[in-house]
C-alpha cells in the first residue's frame, strides 16, 4: 500500500559542484494548495476560522564521483511556506540543505532537514497527521510550533553533522548532531549570534526499518537529547519515539509512541498514536487515526484526543487529501476545548 498519496514538504534530493566530471544535475519541485475549516466550541465558536494555505518548493540536486573515487550529493531546497511575515523568510532556506560524502553503504553527510529522523511520520496513515491535523489548532499540544521546548526533541532543524548506513533489507541507522540547536546555519561565516543564552548541543540517534526483508513490517526506534542552558532547567530534554506498522495488500495498521521529558519541570508529554488503512483500489486509500496525548504539566486538566478520517486519491500527477477531525480538549483543556476540523488539499509534483 503506497504510504502517503501526496507530496510532503520533505523531498531526499541530491547537489554538488556542477564543475565536477561526472556530475547529474536535476531540478523538481513540489505544490501544495490547502483549505481548512476549524469549529471552536470556545467563545461560542467566536474562534472559528475558515482559510486557505499554500507551499510551493523548487529542489536543486547534484550527485556524481570525487577524484579519490567516493560518491558525493548534495542539494537544497528554497521552501516558500506562503507566510506573511518573518517566518516566510525564516523558512524558504533551511529546507533538505546537505552536503553528503558516500562510501558504500555509509553516508557522512553536513546539512539541514536532510537526515533521516523522528519527524517523519511513525504511523502509515494516507496523511501526515501532524500536518493535516495538528498544525492548524490553536495551542494544541499534540503540535506546537516548532522548537517550542514543550514538543518532542527536533534536532534536524538545525545544521548538524551526521551519518547513516544502510544495513539493508529495508533497515537504516543514523546518527545527527547538533553543536547548537538555535543555529539554522547562521550567516555565510556563521558568525551571526542565534541565542541569547548560549550554545546548547543536540543529538538523535536512530534505527528506521521500512518493509523489513518484505515482511510488511515497519519499525521506528529513536532517541534524542538537548541539553539544558537556563538557570530554570533542571534537567536534559530528552525525547524517545517507538513505531511498530504492518502493511500486507490493501491492509495496514500502526501505533507509536512519543515521549519528551521537559527541560524546565519534571514534567513529561506523551502522545500515542494508532491508524488502520485500506486501499480501495490502487489510487484510494483511507485511513483511520487515533491520537492521545497526556501532558502531566499543572495546567493540562485533560487528556487531548483527536478522531480523524483521512481519504487520499491518486489523480496521477496530482493527489487529493480530505481531512475530517474531532480534537476533544485540545491543548489539554478539559472545558471549551473541542475543535471540529476540515481540510482539502491538493498536491502535485514535478
Amino acid at each position: 500500500m503506497n504510504k502517503k498519496l501526496l507530496a510532503t514538504s520533505a523531498l531526499v534530493s541530491t547537489l554538488a559542484f556542477s564543475s565536477i566530471s561526472f556530475a547529474q544535475t536535476t531540478i523538481t519541485g513540489s505544490l501544495d494548495l490547502t483549505y481548512r475549516s476549524h469549529s471552536f466550541d470556545a467563545n461560542a465558536g467566536a474562534n472559528s476560522e475558515t482559510t486557505f494555505g499554500r507551499e510551493s518548493q523548487i529542489n536543486l540536486a547534484n550527485k556524481g564521483k570525487l577524484n579519490n573515487g567516493l560518491d558525493y550529493a548534495a542539494g537544497f531546497s528554497l521552501e516558500f511556506d506562503g507566510g506573511n511575515n518573518t517566518t516566510e523568510t525564516a523558512s524558504i532556506s533551511n529546507e533538505n540543505f546537505y552536503l553528503d560524502l558516500i562510501a558504500g553503504a555509509t553516508t557522512f553527510t553536513v546539512g539541514i532537514d536532510h537526515i533521516q529522523n523522528s519527524r517523519q511520520d511513525l504511523i502509515n496513515s494516507v496523511g501526515d497527521i501532524i500536518d493535516e491535523v495538528g498544525l492548524g489548532v490553536v495551542n494544541g499540544i499534540l503540535l506546537r510550533p516548532a522548537g517550542d521546548t514543550a514538543t518532542f526533541t527536533n534536532p534536524k532543524e538545525s545544521i548538524g553533522v551526521g551519518a547513516f548506513h544502510n544495513f539493508g533489507n529495508g533497515i537504516v541507522a543514523s546518527y545527527n548532531y547538533v553543536p547548537n540547536i538555535m543555529n539554522r546555519g547562521t550567516d555565510n561565516n556563521g558568525s551571526g549570534t542565534t541565542s541569547a543564552t548560549g550554545t546548547n548541543s543536540a543529538y538523535e540517534v536512530g534505527i528506521r526499518g521500512t518493509n523489513v526483508a518484505n515482511s510488511g513490517v515497519s519499525v521506528d526506534l529513536w532517541r534524542n537529547e538537548v541539553k539544558k542552558t537556563l538557570p530554570a532547567d533542571v534537567r536534559d530534554q530528552q525525547g524517545t519515539g517507538l513505531g511498530l506498522n504492518y502493511n500486507k495488500g490493501p491492509f495496514g495498521v500502526g501505533a507509536a509512541r512519543l515521549n519528551t521529558e521537559r527541560t524546565a519541570a519534571t514534567t513529561e508529554l506523551k502522545h500515542d498514536l494508532y491508524t488502520a488503512s485500506y486501499s480501495l483500489d490502487k489510487n484510494l486509500t483511507a485511513s483511520l487515526v487515533y491520537v492521545k496525548t497526556d501532558d502531566t504539566a499543572a495546567t493540562s486538566t485533560a487528556d487531548e484526543k483527536i478522531k480523524s478520517l483521512m481519504v487520499g486519491y491518486n489523480f496521477g500527477p496530482v493527489g487529493l487529501l480530505v481531512t475530517a477531525s474531532r480534537i476533544d480538549n485540545v491543548g489539554g483543556l478539559s472545558a471549551g476545548g473541542d475543535v471540529d476540523a476540515l481540510g482539502i488539499s491538493l498536491n502535485t509534483k514535478f
